[in-house]
């Protein structure tokens, strides 16, 4: 797991600064323009949550996987269990921001859409990352 851990989370924690900045910037326009009303807005607040998660926490772990001094905050079960919670909340808030966007009709004319859509994506995309890297760490690959 030591040979993949700082290129997993260092991907990880970048993923999430993304999502960070992207969520941020579509709290700020959905509050001065709102799509779809207090329901998307919720949504974005749990994915801009997740994204201050993991953008903390992995960078944590980044740290201290490299340093090795900690012991039980840097060993594998504590991955393993940080990995597998994050992967779920991950999991939960792509599937319902994805329905939102459905509901609401978020289709692609709209350069919100499109941000939305991207939003989406890289929420996907950290739930891919926390879950590969679970398997990694649970099967000791690498």
């Amino acid at each position: 797991m030591f040979r993949f851990h700082p290129l997993l989370f260092g991907l990880i924690t970048a993923c999430a600064i993304v999502e960070l900045g992207l969520t941020a910037y579509e709290r700020k326009q959905q509050h001065d323009f709102p799509i779809g009303g207090n329901a998307v807005t919720s949504r974005i607040d749990y994915l801009l949550f997740l994204s201050v998660w993991t953008t903390v926490t992995g960078g944590a772990y980044l740290v201290l996987g490299k340093t090795s001094k900690f012991g039980i905050i840097a060993s594998f079960a504590s991955n393993a269990f940080w990995l597998f919670w994050t992967f779920v909340m991950w999991l939960i808030g792509a599937a319902i921001y994805q329905r939102e966007l459905i509901e609401v009709g978020c289709g692609e004319t709209s350069r919100r859409c499109h941000i939305n859509h991207t939003v989406e994506g890289f929420s996907w995309i950290e739930m891919s990352l926390t879950f590969i890297t679970f398997l990694i760490v649970v099967l000791h690959i690498g």
